[in-house]
């Protein structure tokens, strides 16, 4: 007797893979929250840049769906995109999982010694707590604070409600001469941004638009957004790597994809590049100032009265 292969879904239709959406997705803001309730968000952390990212998750796991398998949609969905939630936070956190799970035992055992001693405990009780010497404690905590994120777009000041007063380090002419040269080649390089990437690289940085918005702007779909986004952060970091730091950057994909990338970074070298430098004056001879003088008393004209006709 053989044994059965396991059935193979078959694709599914672009009209059903639609209908499935349309219908989940209250699932994006429920997983959003649920990650939401388990953990506590970063400040820096946009809830629509999350639901966002939910979306573009709810659209795969539609299509790689198969109804005959025996669950529902929104029990085959929702762990997947409470993942996509989780794996879009980890990406934009700078510090590592051992580094998160260390701060972690480190704020359990300050508020497992606060409530033993009745007041905090100095950095030589933490650390004898947590078994470790205080250097490595200085260590971990120095790599916890690197990691932590300030909206720029966040109010300061008292009367902005729990912002951040950033201590200005002072700029010296180079650097400031330096950060604004480079915010020029950035825009130029927005700006040749080809099939209006440009306009969704502008849309969503500086506009504040969700890639949600922008699918319904262009009037496509909210994957082909999210698509076009990387594709114009892919081509930006091309050019910005070659024509500011000098280094070129390889192109992926097919050969569609590389010469877009290569005739987007020559355009935006071009419109950078340096204007030729004037040519030098000639030497003057050294005996050119007799030369003149003497040509000059040859050629001067002399003065002729005549007498007009009447």
């Amino acid at each position: 007797m053989t044994e059965r292969s396991p059935a193979i879904p078959l694709p599914r239709s672009a009209e059903s893979v639609d209908a499935l959406v349309t219908e989940h997705l209250p699932l994006c803001s429920f997983a959003v929250n649920a990650v939401a309730s388990r953990i506590s968000l970063p400040a820096h952390v946009s809830r629509e840049d999350l639901l966002s990212c939910a979306k573009v998750a709810l659209v795969e796991v539609a299509r790689r769906f198969d109804p005959t398998a025996g669950a529902t949609f929104a029990t085959y969905a929702l762990p997947r995109l409470q993942g996509a939630v989780l794996d879009e936070l980890r990406s934009g956190d700078w510090a590592s999982r051992s580094v998160r799970a260390a701060a972690r035992r480190t704020d359990a055992a300050s508020d497992a010694l606060t409530i033993s001693l009745g007041r905090p405990p100095t950095r030589e009780e933490l650390a004898e707590s947590l078994g470790m010497r205080q250097g490595e404690l200085d260590a971990l905590q120095v790599d916890v604070h690197r990691a932590v994120m300030v909206s720029i777009d966040a109010e300061s000041g008292s009367e902005g409600g729990g912002g951040l007063d950033l201590p200005d380090p002072g700029e010296s002419p180079e650097r400031a001469v330096l950060r604004v040269e480079r915010g020029r080649y950035l825009q130029q390089a927005i700006t040749e941004l080809p099939d209006r990437l440009d306009e969704v690289i502008e849309r969503n940085f500086f506009g504040g638009e969700s890639l949600t918005e922008i699918a319904e702007v262009l009037g496509v779909t909210l994957s082909r957004v999210s698509q076009m986004r990387a594709r114009a952060l892919t081509l930006l970091h091309a050019a910005m790597s070659e024509v500011w730091e000098g280094q070129a950057v390889p192109a992926d994909g097919g050969v569609r994809a590389r010469n877009q990338q290569r005739s987007y970074v020559d355009r935006v070298a071009g419109r950078n590049a340096p204007p030729a430098a004037a040519p030098p004056p000639p030497v003057p001879h050294p005996r050119g100032a007799q030369l003149a003088s003497r040509y000059a008393a040859v050629a001067r004209p002399t003065r002729v009265q005549r007498e007009v006709p009447a």
